[in-house]
């Protein structure tokens, strides 16, 4: 065994699989990761885009360029339409928290709710497979005044209609559209993804109504991970998960107890989806490209799902490796990640830089 991992206490565990004790306060290992790693870890990010941009660059421009078609009005049109895609992606989280608000009782804020959306997309962006989102929102939510119970129902239960909501973009585009991918390994590689998607939000509904089932599941993983020595204290991980899922389950039937609500959120969460899919189509229209919008929608539903395995933040690397592969042009896959990425960091320091000033003004006024 390794000297590092810790012994699997199987009656302990089963005690609270059983439901015979209560899921017992775990003391958190003190994180090792220090501001010069985290700062070590943004460089690198930095330059693995910057390393796949380029290389992406030069295969684009060592081939004989095309005709330069001039920039029309329409060109411009397409430019907007996929501002506009951002504009809705923002609305449909934006109105999602309002709706949340509304049903739970507290203050609605248009304020409150945009912020929480646009740097819960900020803090996706930055961490390694998009775990920083929701972590964030529930302290900003509770640091705005908003209930502890409501802080962490209202991003759950926006990433659990999530994670629906492409799911079911999926099996649209797969079903409807599932000729217009033509690489094996990408086609394969997003069925995968497209069901890993379905994991955590499966796992949420089976501990809501057979938890004692979700947490043996969990416990099943745990102890393959302690075989192959990936999980160190599976003891500590199973219980650990075991309280996680129950706090998901507990807050998203706050949600999920208004049907007509919960139908909303998945309405607009497939609409989100819709228009972070869409974004491909204007940006290829943009540049004088020639692709139908059905097309365009399918490929990037396929891309999306294929990628989201790859743990990195923002799925950098990948996503515009294998948008270069599909759609083979250099200027809309930038456009692309501009658009479907880049943007939302931008918005977040915006933010950020907005609240900063509005703190600076206001210990102003007080000396005055």
């Amino acid at each position: 065994m390794d000297p590092e991992q810790k012994q699997f206490n199987e009656e302990a565990v089963e005690a609270v699989l059983d439901g015979d004790e209560e899921v017992p306060e775990m003391t958190e290992r003190p994180k090792t990761k220090n501001k010069l790693m985290k700062r070590i870890g943004i460089v690198l990010f930095v330059i693995l885009n910057a390393v796949v941009l380029f290389f992406i660059a030069k295969d684009a421009f060592s081939k004989e360029p095309p005709p330069m078609e001039p920039f029309s009005f329409a060109n411009i049109l397409f430019l907007l339409g996929g501002i506009l895609c951002l504009v809705v992606v923002l609305g449909c989280e934006t109105m999602k928290y309002i709706l949340m608000m509304r049903h739970l009782g507290e203050k609605v804020s248009v304020r409150h709710a945009f912020s929480t959306a646009a740097l819960g997309k900020y803090y996706d962006c930055l961490t390694p497979s998009g775990a920083g989102g929701q972590p964030f929102q529930i302290w900003y939510l509770h640091s705005q005044g908003y209930s502890g119970g409501a802080a962490s129902a209202m991003p759950l239960s926006g990433f659990f209609t999530m994670q629906f909501g492409f799911a079911g973009l999926c099996l649209l585009m797969f079903t409807i559209f599932n000729g217009v991918m033509t690489e094996p390994g990408l086609k394969i590689t997003a069925y995968v993804g497209a069901v890993a998607y379905l994991v955590v939000p499966v796992m949420i509904i089976i501990s809501g109504y057979a938890p004692k089932i979700a947490m043996r599941i969990v416990a099943f993983f745990v102890k393959i991970g302690a075989f192959l020595h990936i999980v160190k204290d599976p003891q500590h991980a199973i219980i650990k998960s075991v309280k996680t899922l129950n706090s998901y389950s507990k807050n998203i039937k706050k949600i999920a107890s208004n049907k007509r609500l919960l139908i909303k959120l998945l309405l607009l969460s497939l609409l989100f989806q819709t228009a972070m899919c869409s974004m491909p189509f204007f940006a290829i229209k943009t540049f004088g490209g020639s692709i139908g919008y059905f097309e365009a929608l399918a490929l990037c539903t396929f891309i999306q799902a294929a990628i989201s395995l790859i743990p990195t933040p923002g799925n950098s690397g990948a996503a515009e490796g294998a948008f270069y592969i599909i759609f083979n042009t250099f200027w809309p896959t930038l456009m692309w990640r501009l658009l479907c990425y880049y943007s939302f960091i931008i918005i977040g320091v915006l933010i950020y830089g907005y609240t900063a000033l509005l703190k600076l003004l206001e210990r102003k006024k007080a000396k005055a």
